[in-house]
């Protein structure tokens, strides 16, 4: 009876937060030297939510990485001189050519397909996003994770921007991981 209760215990406290995740570098890519994070495209009806998740994504990876990651306002300002539209990620030139015009090696975009409160007996924060990093001289994608997560859980709260965290935290450390050359001794 005890192990019972333990099981349905257990199986409670986990199911409030649920979290998918598919991810893959190229064996033998280039690592980066310099990474340009571009806005996500936001396939979701929540304003900004592509620009607020590649700028979490881009924090976590300068934190947390030792990456060279270009200045999210670099972006912005060749975005401007390019007359391109921040939102309308369609209409804009391949990522080979933005990681040329900004001295990349690297280019990293992605989509959030899922940025929401679903509702339910309490609404919980759901997120779902999508990213890649092109190489700029091959034009080859060398990396490539979707992750989609579901926050709070019986005991803890959490709210979005918590999941876009949790998001970019792990996806940060897969990339950092893959596509980080040798660090340099001290």
């Amino acid at each position: 009876m005890t192990r019972a209760v333990l099981l349905t215990m257990a199986c409670l406290l986990s199911a409030c937060a649920v979290s998918t995740a598919n991810q893959w570098v190229r064996p033998g890519a280039a690592p980066v030297v310099r990474l340009v994070v571009l806005p996500f495209d936001n396939q979701t009806p929540a304003v900004r939510a592509g620009s607020i998740v590649a700028d979490v994504l881009a924090s976590e990876l300068i934190a947390a990485s030792g990456l060279s990651v270009a200045d999210p306002g670099e972006v912005g300002d060749l975005l401007r001189r390019e007359n391109l539209d921040p939102i309308d990620v369609a209409r804009w030139p391949a990522p080979v050519r933005l990681g040329r015009l900004l001295q990349a090696s690297h280019v990293l975009q992605g989509a959030v397909t899922e940025y929401r409160y679903k509702p339910g007996l309490s609404e919980t924060p759901v997120v779902g996003v999508t990213a890649r990093v092109v190489e700029v001289a091959s034009g080859e994608v060398v990396w490539t994770a979707t992750h989609a997560r579901s926050g709070s859980t019986w005991f803890r709260e959490e709210g979005l921007a918590r999941v876009v965290q949790e998001v970019a935290r792990d996806m940060a450390a897969h990339l950092t991981a893959g596509l980080r050359g040798p660090r340099p001794s001290r």
